[in-house]
């Protein structure tokens, strides 16, 4: 695989937007559990939405490109995961 402009490959520059989105992830999740104004609380989780997608998209073309592994959970997996969460909320 060839580098691209500044001396890094499709795959270097893939990791280095996915590091990131998790960063803008965790800062906006952060700023979320601070933020006393309700207006202020809507814009960020609008924006966590939409970067967790986009980190959603970023991932998905990794994985095509086989940069990224990673196995698709199995319907029991899933269904664990939901009982844990069903637990946390009581």
């Amino acid at each position: 695989m060839a580098p691209q402009q500044g001396g890094m490959t499709e795959q270097e520059l893939l990791n280095e937007l996915l590091g990131q989105e998790k960063q803008v992830i965790t800062q906006v999740a952060e700023g979320i559990r601070e933020a006393s104004c309700r207006d202020l609380r809507k814009l960020l989780a609008a924006h966590f939405a939409q970067a967790v997608q986009d980190e959603y998209e970023l991932l998905d073309k990794m994985r095509e490109k086989g940069y990224y592994l990673a196995s698709d959970a199995s319907r029991e997996q899933v269904q664990q995961l939901r009982n844990a969460l069903k637990n946390m909320e009581k």
